[in-house]
């Protein structure tokens, strides 16, 4: 244990965020962050591009540290021992007791340095991993604690680790106990949507592994039987290029199925509880996800769910109670499930009331803080 975790100091936990852009992982993390701030110190470690999640932290009050990613490498080892020094002597610079990788890449890049510093070592496991090669298990065998955020991630890592490494952790969200009337009403003004539409909202950003071009499929018979639908998609399609470029190609998709004016892309927002307001019904169609916040979100919020039956989400979602699942990438499924919903809305109605009790229940905030607090106190202990 480090000198800044003494009897009258919190534990100061460092977080080593991977990616640059705002994502599912970069949104778990600040809430992890925020639920526990009371209880520890936090740190944020971020790549010199990071300018929106940097911002996002800091608004939190959370310090903030630009790093350059370490390349594991055997054949030049010494430039990596080089790299991994200068990290781990911000990592002492920052007094962090434990290191918290956020995802696997974290782990692979940074292992050596969180050693070098002499740091305790979390990692947060956010999607299926049944693939890993030699050198990222060379990387990940250092740590101390593993989180996973789902059963299946758990099951499916292709490391065996043994019981007492791992625990599942479910992601958690704030219950709004708010009159969402007026944020509806000012939503479907904002975007001139018409009187009487259904909206289906899918918030998620416009990349690849999001599974865009079956929910096109989708919303081609959707709209056949409800052509007042209106498609609202919550979520980056410009910050990153990635996202740029596959916005390009999913528009382009919508503009030959002759849809394309039937889809509202709004891009980065900050208002997703305000948007989700607005929705009748969301939707997740995805190739592969760990334990996705969006669908806690929109439950929360008393809104029934569609989503693709990969990853945690049959953990949280029980078909015909509280929303529905459709196999990977059938449309059709997808779009039966919407049209039903859209059909009977006292049904809608009904999951969503359920939804909303699942959330309360499971995925309470209190929960998640308590269960991670005990994480960090036991990787302390040894």
């Amino acid at each position: 244990m480090s000198g800044n975790a003494g009897a009258n100091h919190a534990l100061t936990i460092a977080h080593f965020m991977p990616w640059s852009g705002m994502g599912g992982v970069e949104i778990a993390t600040l809430r992890m962050v925020e639920a526990t701030a009371q209880q520890f110190r936090h740190v944020a470690f971020c790549l010199p591009d990071a300018l929106a999640l940097r911002e996002a932290f800091e608004k939190l009050g959370i310090k903030t540290v630009t790093y350059n990613l370490p390349e594991p490498s055997l054949r030049h080892g010494g430039r990596f021992f080089k790299e991994s020094k200068v990290v781990a002597g911000q990592i002492r610079q920052v007094g962090a007791d434990i290191v918290h990788f956020q995802d696997v890449k974290a782990a692979y890049h940074n292992s050596l340095a969180a050693i070098l510093a002499r740091s305790r070592i979390v990692c947060q496991i956010r999607s299926a991993n049944p693939h890993l090669d030699l050198r990222q298990k060379l990387c990940l065998w250092p740590v101390h604690q593993f989180i996973f955020v789902s059963k299946e991630s758990r099951q499916s890592f292709a490391m065996s680790l043994p019981a007492s490494k791992t625990r599942v952790i479910y992601d958690a969200v704030e219950v709004p106990n708010v009159d969402t009337t007026e944020s509806s009403a000012s939503v479907r003004r904002e975007f001139g949507l018409p009187d009487g539409s259904v909206l289906v909202g899918m918030i998620a950003r416009v990349a690849p592994v999001k599974d865009y071009f079956t929910l096109a499929d989708a919303a081609v018979e959707i709209l056949g039987k409800h052509p007042n639908t209106r498609f609202l998609i919550v979520g980056d399609n410009s910050l990153e290029e990635l996202n740029r470029n596959h916005y390009a190609e999913v528009v382009k998709k919508l503009n030959e199925l002759g849809i394309a004016d039937r889809f509202i892309f709004t891009g980065h927002r900050t208002d997703v509880t305000r948007l989700i307001a607005a929705m009748d019904i969301c939707v997740l169609c995805t190739h592969r996800e760990g334990f996705p916040l969006s669908i806690l979100e929109a439950m929360a919020m008393g809104k029934p769910v569609v989503a693709t039956s990969v990853g945690g989400i049959p953990e949280i979602i029980t078909p015909g109670i509280n929303g529905y699942l459709h196999h990977h990438g059938n449309s059709k499924e997808l779009a039966d499930a919407l049209i039903r919903l859209i059909d009977n809305p006292e049904e809608a109605s009904r999951m969503g009331a359920s939804a909303r009790e699942n959330v309360l229940q499971n995925f309470s905030r209190q929960r998640f803080a308590d269960e991670i607090a005990k994480t960090y106190l036991d990787v302390i202990r040894g």
